[in-house]
C-alpha cells in the first residue's frame, strides 16, 4: 500500500460511508453492512422536525413501549390472509363491533364495518357504498342513473372532493359563510335532490376542530324523507372527533343515535393513539353495504369476503388498535382525553392573556387551541410561526380558513398526549416573547434573530 492510500480495514465507518452523498436517483452498485446503512438513514431524518413538538398534526406520533412491540411482532402479518391468520381477521372485526357500539349502533351485527388504510379509505368505501344503494334504488324505479350528486360543506378533509372525480360523482361543495366555521342544514338544503346519494357532516373538523350541525341536518334529512320522498343518507366524517367526543362529550348525538346517519368513517390513528396508518369504516347495520360491493374469491385455501380498495398490507396497526381498546378501555379513552383538554384549556388561557392574539371558542372542540393574530398587528401568523419555528423549533401551522373566508388566516395548536403542561407552558413563552420581539421589528428597533434551542433555557 503505497503512502497516499488506506489499508480499508483501518477506516472508521464515517470515513467509509459518510463522506459520501446520499443515493438519490439510482439503487447503488454495492452494499453496505446493516450498520452504515442505518446510520446513514438516522442522519437523514435528524433533518425533519422533532415529532413531539409537531403541533400540526393530527396523527398520533407516540405510542408506549408494549404497543411498539406489538407493532414491532406483527408487521410481517399480511392483514389480507384470512384463511393464514384467522385470528388476526377476527380481531379487526372484534374492532368494528366495539366501535359500532361505542358509536350507539342498533343490534349485534357480526362484521358491521371494515378496517382501513386510514379514514381517507374509509371514506371512499362508505361514500361508494352510498352511491351504490343510491343507484340501486333508482334502478328499481326506473329512474336514471347517470347524475349523482354528494352534498357536503367547505369545511371537509380534500378526500372527498378525491372520491367526486375519481368516481364520477358531482360534487355539491358549500361555501363556508364568511364569519362562520361549519355548515348547518341551511346552508346544504338547497343543494339536495333527488340526485343527491348522500350528504356528509364533519365531527372534528381539520380547520377549526369544531363540528357541522349534526343534529340539524339528520332533522333537514328526517323532513326530506316525510315531505319529499327523499331518503338520502348521511355519512358523518368523524376522522378525528369519533375517538373524541364519545369521551369528551358523551351526551353529544352525533352518531347512529340519529335515524339519518347510516355509515362514520374514524382514524385509529388520530385520536385512536396508533401509528399512522389504520382506519375504520362502520356502518349502521349491514343493510348498508351493498353485495355488489362485496368481492368473494378464493385465496389461499379458503372462500374470502372483502370490501377494500386495498390488498396485502400489514396486520400491525390493526392489532395495535385492539390492544389500545384492550389497554385503555373506555375509562383510559375517557382519562386521556381529558388530560388533552386539560393542557389545552391551560395553553388558551395564557395565550388569552396577548392581546395580539384573538382565540376561536366553542364547543364540542378537539383538543386544539385556534388563534388568530388582530388585524391592528404589523405581522401575520405566518410571521409568527416563522418566529417560533426558530426559537425552538415548534411546528405550528398558520392557514387560510376555506373560501367566502379568504383573508382569515388562523393558526392551530394540537394538543396531544405526549405534550405535557412544561411543553405548553414552554410554547406559550415562546409566543409572548416572539410577539414582543416581532412588534419591536415592526417599529423598527433592532432585534436578535431567535437562536433555535431545546426544550429548556
Amino acid at each position: 500500500m503505497s503512502g497516499t492510500e488506506a489499508d480499508t480495514g483501518s477506516l472508521t465507518l464515517a470515513e467509509q460511508y459518510l463522506t459520501q452523498p446520499a443515493p438519490v436517483r439510482r439503487i447503488p452498485e454495492g452494499s453496505l453492512t446493516p450498520r452504515a446503512a442505518l446510520h446513514i438513514l438516522q442522519s437523514e431524518v435528524l433533518l425533519d422536525g422533532d415529532p413531539s413538538k409537531n403541533l400540526a398534526t393530527f396523527v398520533t406520533t407516540w405510542m408506549e413501549p408494549e404497543a411498539r412491540t406489538v407493532i414491532l411482532e406483527n408487521l410481517h402479518r399480511n392483514f389480507i390472509d384470512h384463511a393464514e391468520y384467522p385470528r388476526t381477521a377476527e380481531i379487526a372485526n372484534r374492532c368494528v363491533r366495539m366501535l359500532h357500539h361505542l358509536y350507539n349502533g342498533p343490534g349485534e351485527p357480526e362484521a358491521p364495518g371494515t378496517a382501513c388504510a386510514g379514514s381517507s379509505e374509509g371514506v371512499m368505501l362508505g361514500a361508494l357504498a352510498m352511491k351504490w344503494r343510491w343507484k340501486k334504488a333508482r334502478e328499481t324505479a326506473g329512474q336514471a342513473t347517470d347524475k349523482p350528486n354528494l352534498v357536503y360543506g367547505a369545511d371537509v378533509h380534500v378526500v372527498w372532493d378525491k372520491f367526486c372525480r375519481y368516481f364520477d360523482v358531482e360534487p355539491r361543495q358549500v361555501p363556508i359563510a364568511r364569519g362562520r366555521t361549519v355548515v348547518g342544514p341551511d346552508e346544504l338544503e338547497p343543494h339536495i335532490d333527488e340526485n343527491t346519494i348522500g350528504v356528509v357532516a364533519v365531527v372534528g373538523t381539520t380547520f377549526t376542530g369544531e363540528c357541522d350541525d349534526v343534529l340539524g341536518i339528520d332533522a333537514l334529512l328526517g323532513r326530506l324523507r316525510s315531505e319529499r320522498g327523499l331518503d338520502i343518507p348521511m355519512h358523518v366524517d368523524a376522522a378525528s372527533g369519533g375517538f373524541v367526543f364519545p369521551f369528551s362529550h358523551p351526551e353529544f348525538e352525533w352518531d347512529f343515535r340519529l335515524e339519518s346517519v347510516k355509515s362514520i368513517n374514524v382514524s385509529g390513528h388520530k385520536f385512536g393513539l396508533v401509528y399512522p396508518g389504520v382506519g375504520w369504516l362502520v356502518f349502521r347495520d349491514e343493510e348498508q353495504l351493498p353485495e355488489e360491493l362485496v368481492f368473494y374469491e378464493d385465496y389461499l385455501g379458503e372462500r374470502d369476503a372483502t370490501f377494500t380498495l386495498n390488498f396485502s398490507g400489514s396486520s400491525a396497526l390493526i392489532l395495535a388498535q385492539f390492544y389500545n381498546f384492550i389497554r385503555f378501555g373506555r375509562e383510559g379513552y375517557a382519562s386521556l382525553v381529558r388530560a388533552m383538554n386539560t393542557n389545552r384549556d391551560a395553553l388558551a388561557a395564557r395565550l388569552g392573556e396577548e392581546d395580539a392574539l384573538e382565540l376561536l371558542s366553542g364547543e364540542p372542540r378537539l383538543p386544539l387551541v385556534i388563534a388568530r393574530v388582530r388585524d391592528e398587528e404589523d405581522f401575520t401568523g405566518t410571521d409568527l410561526v416563522g418566529e417560533l419555528a426558530q426559537r425552538r423549533g415548534w411546528m405550528v401551522p398558520a392557514y387560510e380558513m376555506p373560501p367566502d373566508n379568504e383573508g382569515q388566516q388562523i393558526m392551530r395548536m394540537m394538543v396531544k398526549i405526549n405534550q405535557s403542561r412544561e411543553l405548553a407552558d414552554a410554547l406559550a413563552d415562546d409566543i409572548h416573547v416572539s410577539i414582543a420581539d416581532l412588534r419591536k421589528r415592526a417599529a423598527g428597533q433592532r432585534v436578535k434573530r431567535p437562536v433555535h434551542r431545546g426544550h429548556g433555557y
